[in-house]
């Protein structure tokens, strides 16, 4: 393949599994917002808010991908070694990014809500855990070392079926293996007792959905930071800021 032909530095998988379930829809802020009427979707009773100037968390999300993006392109180094799949999912799951370098195309890739209002995690962790697989079988037949790779889930919801229970002992045995880090954020009411089952090694951690730019920016330094050492080599990430946490 090319992109190993032409770049034979090791590569930090990262693949980002991302809610985009009706609820992601919700408003974190606005001028004049006035309730209309309320819904329940995704788990959860919704206010429906009319207003000015409103942004969403979609929104939100969107402007944290494009910061990532942006700071992996500026850094030589991570962009020679980030090696980033984007996956979404509410009832069903769709690849937006295949596994591949950041380009700058990618400055223009945009994440929309879905119109379903189910968020079937499990069964979306279920395929994001075969795509890495199938990824690492890929630098393994082109000769390419890499990190260990990197899980990222973000979700709002509270799952509809149970699956991501059934996969608790896959993930921690990956885990314990030094096979694979993940990082699993809950955004606004997410239910953070069912995200523990998909969250082995440390507990999914409660963010601020205004702050989506400034978790990203930690990952895309966190990645800078991998792609300095050497495979196989522990790497202790910074902190999280202070004020990406909830509050």
């Amino acid at each position: 393949m090319r992109e190993f032909s032409n770049n034979t530095n090791a590569r930090l998988p990262v693949l980002f599994l991302l809610d985009t379930s009706g609820s992601m829809n919700g408003i974190v802020r606005g001028d004049n917002q006035h309730i209309l009427r309320q819904e329940y979707s995704d788990g959860i009773n919704w206010n429906i808010v009319t207003g000015d100037n409103l942004v969403t968390r979609m929104d939100e999300l969107n402007a944290g991908f494009q910061r990532f993006v942006s700071d992996i392109l500026a850094d030589p180094l991570a962009k020679l070694a980030a090696d980033v799949a984007v996956i979404t999912f509410a009832r069903t799951v769709a690849t937006v990014k295949e596994f591949g370098p950041i380009r700058e195309s990618d400055t223009g890739l945009k994440i929309s809500t879905s119109r379903e209002n189910e968020t079937l995690l499990g069964e979306a962790v279920e395929l994001a855990l075969s795509e890495l697989d199938s990824r690492k079988r890929t630098y393994r037949a082109h000769g390419v070392e890499f990190y260990q790779p990197w899980f990222v889930v973000m979700t709002d919801g509270v799952p509809t079926s149970a699956r991501h229970r059934e996969l608790e002992g896959r993930l921690e045995e990956l885990t314990i293996n030094r096979k694979l880090s993940v990082f699993v954020f809950g955004i606004g009411r997410a239910d953070l007792s069912e995200l523990s089952f998909i969250s082995p090694g440390r507990p999914p951690m409660q963010i601020n959905d205004q702050k989506f730019p400034e978790l990203f920016a930690w990952l895309s330094r966190s990645v800078r930071m991998v792609s300095m050492s050497v495979p196989g080599e522990r790497v202790s990430l910074t902190p999280l800021p202070e004020d990406v946490w909830r509050v």
